[in-house]
C-alpha cells in the first residue's frame, strides 16, 4: 500500500484519547457513565437498527456529496463490511464517532442524523469497529481499550467500544469512499437476512441512496416524475425498487409517491393492498405503529434511539400530503383509503389518523358528480342518484358526490367525512337558484320523476322551483297555475310556462286557470289602483304599455270573459318597468351611471318622461348627475347612513365638529375606480376630502376602493419616496391628490403594519437594509404609542434582514454587542439604534426571538480588571458618543465570545462585549510610528 498523504493519524486521535483517558482519570464515574450508556444505546436503543443507522450515515454522505449514494454489504472471513460513496470521513467525524450524543451534522442541513448516537449501532454486533475512508482510516477496539484503561490505573471491568479510537493504515474497498469492518462476535448469516428484509424499504426511505447490495442481492430505486399535482408546494414521483439476487430472479415494486412539506406519502401504485402492519418513518422505521393505508416517510423530531417522536413534536403534521395522494388514485379507490379513527393502534397513530380526516373533511379530494374532486365539509350525497340526474345537476352544483358512491352503503362512511345527505326537499331548496329555458326544467322534472314515489316524495318537493310564462320562477306549486287558453305572461298571477309542462307538476297539485278568474284576480286591481310601488318595481318589466298588453292578450284569450270595472287605470313606467321616486333615479346621460354596480339601487329616468318634464326640473326634485356628499355641522355620532359610518367612528378619539362625506361610495363598480376617483379629484367640493386622511372618504376609499386587484391603502403616492421598492405607486393621473386615501409610513391599523410587514418579506422585491429598518422602526413606534396592538398585526412569512435579504429564521437584536457576533443575513433591527423595548416589540410582531434569548454568549477569557477611567475605556466612551459608564471593566489583548444557540456553537473576536454587567474590551493595537 502505498504511503498514506494524510500522515499515520491524519484525524489526531491521539489527542482524542489522551482528553478521554484524562476525563477518566479526573472523574472515575464518568467512566462508568459512559459505559452504561453505550451499553443503554446497544442493548435498548439500538438493538436492531445496524444496517438502517449506516445506511442513514451513507444517505447523509451522499447527500453531502451531491450524488446518488451506494451502499454495499458483505461478510469476509468473520468480518461484515459495509462500504457506501459519498462525502469521506473528517475530523469532526471522527470526533462525533467518539463522543457519545455529539453529532458532527447540523439540524438544518437536511441531513438525517442528528444526534450522534446512531453508529452505536455497531457496538451491539462487534467489539472492534474499523473505519476505513479515503482522508484516512480510524478503529476502535474494547480489548485495546480496556489496555489503555488498565494503563492509566482505571478499571477496565466495563469499557465503552466507541470512546477510545486509534488511527488505522487499511482504506476502504475500490470503489467506495468509506468502509465499515465489523469484527462480528455471532454468525453473519441472520444480520444478512434482516438486512435483505430491511433493504427494499431503506432505498424508499432515504431518498439519497440509489442502490443497496446486500450479499450480493442488489437492491436498487429509480425515482420517475409521476402523475401532476395540482398545487406547486407538492410533488409526485414514482418510485420504482427492483431486487435481483443475481440468479436471474428479480422481483419488481412500485411506489406512488406524494411530498409535501417534510413528509412523503406513499401507496402502492400498481393498486396492491396496504401493509397489515406499518410504522411511521422519519424517515428510517421508528416503534410508533400504524393503521393508515398509506406509508408515511416524514422529518420529525425523533428521540435520540430514533424510535419515538420527540415531545416537542406534532405528528398531526405529518397529515400534509395525503389528499394530493388521494387525488392521484383511482376515484374509486380513494374512500379505501381513507383511515378510520377507530383502527388506531396506539395514540400517535390516532393523533395522525385524526389530522388526516381533518384535511380530508377540509380538502377537496372527493370525486364528484362532474369528474372534480370535492371538499368532503361541504359535499352532498343524493342517495339514489343517476347519471342522467347528475349529468344535469352537475351543470350548476359542483358539490354532488358522483353516482357510483351516492347509495346507500357509503353512507356512514361519507358520513364521518362531513359529507350531508341531500334529500329532496334539500335538492329543491337549491335548484331555486338555477336559470334554465323551460324545456330544461321540462327534463328535469323527467328526471326526477322516478325518485317521486309516494305521498312523502310529493311533500319534500313542496318548494319545487317552477318557471313561469312571465319569465319568472315560482317556488313550489302553491299559487301556481296552468291554462289551456292563455298564452301570455301576466305578471298579476303565476302560470307555468308552457313548455315547462310536465305530469309530475300536476302530480305535485298546480291548478288550472280559466279567463275570468285571471282578469279578477285581487293583485291585478292592486296593481292597477294602487301603484304600490314596492309591489310594482320586480313586476314591471315591459315598458310602458306592458300591463296594458297584457291585460289585452287575456282579454282576446276569452271574449266572453267579464270584464271588471277598475281596469281603466294603468301606471306610468320607467325605462326598467319601475316606479320608482325621485331620489332613487338618475337621469339617462349621468356620469354616475357610468361608475356605479349593475345592479345599483338607482332606477333611470325613462326617456319620454324626460322629455315631458325636463331634467333641470327632475334633478331639482332629486334625480341624481354627480356624486353627493353629507355635511353635517355638528355631528353626535354615526347616523349618516354611510356605509362602515360606525367602523370609521370607532377610529375618532373625539366626534368631528363638522362631517363633510362623500355618500353611496359602496355602489362603485369595482372596475370603474380609477374613472370615479378621476371624478372626485376634479370635484372642487370633494377634493379637500382626499386628503384628509382621518375623514370618513379618504379613510372608506384606503379600505375599500380597489384599482387593479389592490385597495387604495395598499399604494403609495408616486411622491412618497420614502415608501419606494416597499409599497407600489398608484398609477393614476391624480394619485398625488389622493394621499389621504393612500398608504404611509406611519401606519394606522394594524392591516397597515402587517401590509408594511409582509411587503418587506417579500423576496421579490428589492428592499434595502435602510428602508427595512426605517419601516420597522415607524411600526414599533406606532404600537408603543398605543395606537396598534402587536397581538392584531398579522404575522409576516418572512423578514427582511440587515444585510438586505428575506428569511424566515433571524433574530431581533436586542444588545447592540451582539451585531458584533451575528451575520447580517440573521439580524433584524428593530430602528436605527438598537433598544431593549424596541426589539422586543418587534420580536413580538414578526414572532421572532430576541438575540440575547437565542443565543447564549461567554466571554472565552477573564481579562486584566480596569476602571472606567482607564485610557482604552475613555475611548470606547468616546468613540460611541456616549458618557463613561460606571461599573466593571476588563481589557483583553483579543477579545474572543463564545456564542450558543440550542443547535450549534461558535467562536467570535469582538472588539467589546457585555457579560453580567462587566465591559469586556479589546486593547487597541498601537498606530504604526
Amino acid at each position: 500500500m502505498s504511503a498514506d498523504p494524510f500522515g499515520p493519524d491524519p484525524f489526531d486521535t491521539a489527542a482524542l484519547r489522551s482528553s478521554t483517558l484524562a476525563a477518566w482519570m479526573a472523574s472515575p464515574t464518568r467512566l462508568a457513565e459512559d459505559a452504561a450508556a453505550e451499553s443503554d444505546l446497544v442493548t435498548v436503543g439500538y438493538r436492531d437498527r445496524l444496517l438502517t443507522e449506516l445506511a442513514a450515515n451513507a444517505a447523509d454522505a451522499a447527500a453531502a456529496a451531491g450524488i446518488a449514494g451506494e451502499l454495499a454489504v458483505w461478510v469476509s472471513d468473520g468480518e461484515l463490511h459495509v462500504a457506501n460513496t459519498g462525502e469521506p470521513l473528517s475530523v469532526e467525524g471522527v470526533r462525533s464517532l467518539a463522543a457519545l450524543r455529539v453529532s458532527a451534522k447540523a439540524p438544518t442541513d437536511g441531513q438525517i442524523g442528528r444526534f450522534g448516537v446512531g453508529f452505536t449501532a455497531t457496538a451491539t454486533v462487534a467489539d472492534r469497529v474499523e473505519i476505513r475512508s479515503r482522508t484516512g482510516s480510524v478503529v476502535f477496539d474494547r480489548a485495546a481499550t480496556v489496555e489503555a484503561v488498565r494503563y492509566a490505573g482505571l478499571p477496565g471491568d466495563a469499557v465503552p467500544v466507541l470512546r477510545l479510537v486509534w488511527p488505522s493504515e487499511v482504506g476502504p474497498a475500490n470503489g467506495f469512499d468509506t468502509e465499515v469492518v465489523l469484527s462480528l462476535r455471532e454468525p453473519a448469516g441472520p444480520l444478512i437476512e434482516a438486512m435483505l428484509a430491511q433493504a427494499p424499504d431503506l432505498v424508499v426511505e432515504l431518498a439519497a441512496l440509489q442502490r443497496i447490495t446486500v450479499d450480493g442481492v442488489e437492491v436498487s430505486v429509480e425515482r420517475s416524475t409521476g402523475p401532476a399535482v395540482e398545487d406547486d408546494q407538492a410533488s409526485s414521483a414514482i418510485v420504482t425498487v427492483s431486487v435481483e439476487n443475481g440468479a436471474g430472479s428479480a422481483s419488481t415494486r412500485r411506489w406512488l409517491e406524494v411530498t409535501r412539506g417534510g413528509t412523503r406519502w406513499l401507496v402502492d401504485a400498481d393498486n396492491g393492498r396496504a401493509p397489515e402492519h406499518d410504522v411511521l418513518r422519519a424517515p428510517t422505521p421508528t416503534d410508533i405503529e400504524l393503521s393508515l393505508p398509506c406509508r408515511c416517510i416524514t422529518d420529525l423530531v425523533l428521540t435520540p434511539d430514533r424510535r419515538h417522536l420527540h415531545p416537542g413534536a406534532e405528528i398531526g403534521d405529518a397529515a400534509a400530503g395525503y389528499v394530493d395522494l388521494l387525488l392521484l388514485v383511482d376515484p374509486a379507490r380513494r374512500l379505501q383509503l381513507v383511515p378510520e379513527l377507530h383502527l388506531a393502534r396506539n395514540r400517535d397513530d390516532a393523533r395522525l389518523i385524526e389530522a388526516v380526516r381533518v384535511q380530508l373533511r377540509d380538502t377537496a379530494w372527493l370525486p364528484g358528480a362532474d369528474g372534480e374532486p370535492l371538499l368532503p365539509s361541504r359535499a352532498v350525497v343524493v342517495i339514489g342518484l343517476t347519471d342522467r340526474l347528475a349529468e344535469m345537476l352537475s351543470e350548476h352544483f359542483a358539490d354532488l358526490v358522483h353516482p357510483d358512491i351516492s347509495l346507500a352503503q357509503y353512507l356512514p362512511a361519507l358520513g364521518r367525512l362531513g359529507v350531508e345527505e341531500l334529500g329532496l326537499a334539500g335538492l329543491a331548496e337549491r335548484l331555486g337558484g338555477l336559470q334554465h329555458e323551460p324545456s330544461r326544467w321540462h327534463d328535469l322534472y323527467e328526471a326526477l320523476a322516478p325518485l317521486v314515489s309516494t305521498g312523502r316524495e310529493v311533500e319534500e318537493l313542496g318548494a319545487l322551483p317552477i318557471p313561469r310564462s312571465d319569465g319568472r320562477m315560482s317556488v313550489g306549486v302553491r299559487g301556481l297555475f296552468v291554462s289551456d287558453r292563455i298564452a301570455t305572461p301576466m305578471r298579476w298571477i303565476p302560470t307555468v310556462h308552457p313548455e315547462a309542462r310536465h305530469s309530475l307538476l300536476e302530480r305535485l297539485g298546480v291548478q288550472e286557470l280559466s279567463v275570468t278568474d285571471a282578469l279578477a284576480d285581487p293583485a291585478l286591481r292592486v296593481l292597477v289602483e294602487d301603484v304600490d310601488l314596492d309591489s310594482a318595481v320586480d313586476d314591471d318589466l315591459a315598458g310602458d304599455d306592458g300591463l296594458a298588453a297584457e291585460i289585452c292578450a287575456v282579454l282576446r284569450a276569452d271574449p266572453d270573459a267579464a270584464v271588471p270595472p277598475w281596469l281603466a287605470t294603468l301606471p306610468l313606467l320607467d325605462t326598467d318597468g319601475e316606479f320608482r321616486p325621485a331620489d332613487e333615479l338618475l337621469l339617462p346621460d349621468s356620469p354616475l351611471l357610468g361608475v356605479l354596480v349593475d345592479d345599483h339601487p338607482f332606477g333611470v329616468v325613462d326617456a319620454e318622461v324626460v322629455s315631458e318634464c325636463g331634467a333641470d326640473e327632475l334633478r331639482r326634485l332629486g334625480v341624481g348627475w354627480g356624486f353627493l356628499t353629507v355635511v353635517d355641522e355638528l355631528p353626535v355620532g354615526p347616523d349618516h347612513d354611510l356605509p362602515d359610518e360606525e367602523d370609521w367612528w370607532d377610529t375618532l378619539l373625539d366626534a368631528p365638529e363638522r362631517l363633510t362625506a362623500v355618500r353611496d361610495l359602496d355602489l362603485i363598480d369595482d372596475r370603474s375606480w380609477p374613472e370615479a376617483l378621476t371624478m372626485m379629484a376634479t370635484d372642487e367640493a370633494i377634493a379637500p376630502l382626499l386628503a384628509d386622511r382621518d375623514g370618513y372618504t379618504a379613510w372608506w376609499l384606503r379600505r375599500h376602493a380597489e384599482v387593479d386587484g389592490l385597495l387604495l391603502g395598499e399604494y403609495r403616492a408616486p411622491s412618497d419616496e420614502i415608501l419606494a421598492g416597499i409599497i407600489d405607486p398608484l398609477d393614476h393621473p391624480h394619485a398625488d391628490a389622493l394621499v389621504g386615501a393612500l398608504a404611509r409610513l406611519e401606519p394606522d391599523t394594524a392591516d397597515d403594519a402587517a401590509l408594511l410587514l409582509t411587503r418587506l418579506g417579500d423576496p421579490d422585491r428589492d428592499i434595502t437594509a435602510g428602508a427595512a429598518v426605517t419601516v420597522h422602526a415607524a411600526v414599533v413606534v406606532a404600537c408603543r404609542r398605543g395606537g396598534i396592538d402587536p397581538a392584531d398585526v398579522e404575522v409576516p412569512e418572512r423578514v427582511r434582514t440587515i444585510a438586505g435579504t428575506v428569511t424566515d429564521r433571524a433574530v431581533v437584536v436586542d444588545q447592540p454587542w451582539f451585531l458584533q457576533a451575528l451575520s447580517d443575513g440573521e439580524t433584524v433591527l428593530a430602528g436605527p439604534t438598537v433598544t431593549a423595548a424596541d426589539a422586543e416589540t418587534l420580536a413580538t410582531l414578526l414572532d421572532l426571538p430576541l438575540a440575547s434569548e437565542e443565543y447564549t454568549a461567554t466571554v472565552r477569557d477573564p481579562g486584566d480588571a480596569a476602571t472606567w477611567a482607564h485610557p482604552e475605556a475613555v475611548r470606547f466612551g468616546a468613540e460611541r458618543g456616549v458618557e463613561v459608564p460606571r461599573g466593571q471593566v476588563r481589557l483583553h489583548d483579543e477579545l474572543w465570545i463564545s456564542l450558543r444557540d440550542a443547535d450549534s456553537q461558535r467562536e467570535a473576536r469582538v472588539r467589546w462585549w457585555v457579560e453580567d454587567g462587566v465591559t469586556h474590551l479589546e486593547r487597541r493595537a498601537a498606530p504604526e510610528s
